[in-house]
């Protein structure tokens, strides 16, 4: 069990009680697979969902976002954090990149591209490939 595990374990059992909605919706099929339009109630504003997660997306223009990365990955001390992009379905990633994020801090930034008309899917590794996807739910913003 890796690090990033202990604290995913140890937060699941401290918010175990917690019956504040966080807004996802995870299907009860088999497999526990989740449900792709879990981010359905989201408006075109509210880009700070995740903040939460310690992940920020700001767009800039309709072809630019800034992202600011402060999760379990950069909270566990990893030097080096990449994100992982996607357009589209949440399910089947279009046009998948990974860039390498620049450090400042404890936070990590990067400017990223976006699609006019599609959702931004984005997960977190760091150089020793462990991973920050919400949970198997990725991080979704339209």
């Amino acid at each position: 069990m890796s690090i990033l595990d202990n604290v995913l374990e140890h937060d699941a059992k401290k918010n175990k009680g917690n019956k504040r909605s966080t807004g996802f919706h995870v299907s009860k099929q088999a497999g526990n697979k989740f449900k792709e339009e879990f981010s359905e109630n989201l408006d075109m504003n509210d880009y700070q969902r995740y903040q939460q997660n310690g992940v920020f997306f700001t767009k800039v223009s309709d072809n630019t976002a800034t992202l600011k990365y402060e999760g379990l990955l950069a909270k566990c001390g990893a030097d080096d954090v990449y994100t992982v992009i996607g357009f589209g379905s949440n399910t089947n990633w279009e046009n998948v990149q990974t860039i390498r994020m620049s450090r400042s801090g404890n936070s990590f930034h990067a400017d990223i591209p976006t699609m006019h008309g599609k959702n931004v899917n984005i997960a977190f590794k760091d150089s020793a490939n462990n991973w920050d996807n919400n949970s198997g739910m990725n991080y979704t913003f339209i």
